[in-house]
């Protein structure tokens, strides 16, 4: 047989030719699809920004701050006991009026571990509550914003009797004859 008679060879350079313009399609979609990705991106970043701020350094009134270790999110027995004697002792505020809770971690970690360990830190405050039977109705998780502050830590504080909202149908026929700026006078 002379050189006609060999399909193979050519088999296997037509094949060759067709798998390489294959991974030159695939690298070009592949490069579309990153940059467009990156565009969105940083679209939906210009749009949607998470506000860092800096967390004052005084407390609030009745605010217990427990201090954590870097990237613990959870309450060593001591902040467990602190806020267990905490929740305790303002109980009937807490059913009252509620909560907020909120947490704050150190600089220098990306946002969304900063985020993500504020949550875990809150939710672990809010599974201490449920935990002690302790009315979760009114209590606020303010995390829409990193917050920083020298240490890590968890915070739980009193809402003020300004700050809950008062429905009418809560309010009894006598509170409401007993106040004319209620009933419609001054």
């Amino acid at each position: 047989m002379k050189g006609n008679g060999h399909f193979w060879p050519a088999y296997v350079d037509m094949m060759t030719v067709l798998l390489l313009v294959y991974l030159l399609i695939s690298m070009i979609f592949q490069v579309l699809l990153i940059v467009a990705q990156q565009n969105v991106g940083v679209k939906l970043s210009a749009q949607q920004q998470v506000e860092i701020h800096a967390v004052p350094q005084g407390s609030k009134l009745n605010e217990l701050r427990m201090m954590l270790d870097v990237n613990q999110n959870y309450l060593g027995s001591k902040n467990k006991k602190e806020l267990i004697s905490w929740l305790e002792k303002y109980k009937d505020d807490i059913e009252k009026n509620g909560v907020v809770i909120y947490a704050a971690s150190k600089e220098g970690k990306q946002i969304g571990v900063n985020l993500t360990l504020q949550y875990d830190r809150c939710l672990e405050v809010l599974r201490t509550m449920q935990q002690y039977e302790i009315s979760t109705q009114k209590v606020t998780i303010n995390n829409s914003s990193v917050n920083i502050f020298p240490e890590d830590f968890a915070a739980i504080y009193l809402k003020s009797p300004s700050d809950v909202p008062v429905k009418n149908d809560e309010m009894s026929t006598s509170d409401r004859a007993g106040n004319p700026a209620l009933v419609g006078g001054v």
